[in-house]
């Protein structure tokens, strides 16, 4: 269901999708049905293979989640936060990654509301992430080069054993 690395969907940067639309309509249901199917935060639409401009987000932990149509960030703020992050398309994995310590998004619900989110701390980062991914950016692309390629290492070693592949790389978080 979710679209492992190093799929090429998650490297190509999504297109927009026209709110009130049967796809606007279909790619919510989609994303909510396997976002309901798996443990993240967040997920966006090219995660499940579909190269549309649409995410879903948890913002609050008791709430419904968010279904963000062509999101895009308004403003970021210039002071750095550092914290791990992982990816259901990066499965096993996680990495310190810095990101803006507060965010402004504006998207379109499926009807085409235009709405303001203002996000610091946790959900900045998790709204950036999602956004990263329909730019066909992941969160690796921010690591340093010597740790992406660590990084990059202990995932190819832990799809092998998933796989049953024998290997001779040891794992090292």
């Amino acid at each position: 269901m979710v679209r492992i690395y190093p799929d090429p969907i998650l490297r190509k940067p999504t297109r927009p999708v026209r709110p009130g639309s049967a796809e606007a309509h279909a790619i919510s249901e989609a994303l909510l049905e396997a976002f309901a199917r798996v443990e993240g935060m967040g997920l966006a639409a090219n995660q499940i293979g579909f190269p549309l401009r649409a995410a879903v987000v948890r913002l609050e932990e008791n709430r419904d989640p968010l279904v963000l149509l062509n999101p895009r960030v308004l403003w970021r703020a210039e002071e750095l936060e550092v914290d791990e992050e992982g990816c259901l398309s990066l499965p096993g994995v996680w990495a310190e990654v810095p990101r803006p310590r507060a965010v402004k998004v504006e998207y379109q619900d499926h009807e085409g509301g235009r709405h303001i989110i203002e996000a610091e701390g946790l959900k900045a980062r998790l709204l950036l992430h999602e956004l990263d991914h329909l730019d066909g950016v992941l969160f690796i692309d921010h690591l340093p080069p010597a740790e992406r390629q660590r990084v990059l290492r202990v995932f190819r070693e832990l799809q092998a054993r998933k796989e049953g592949v024998p290997s001779t790389a040891q794992v090292r978080a």
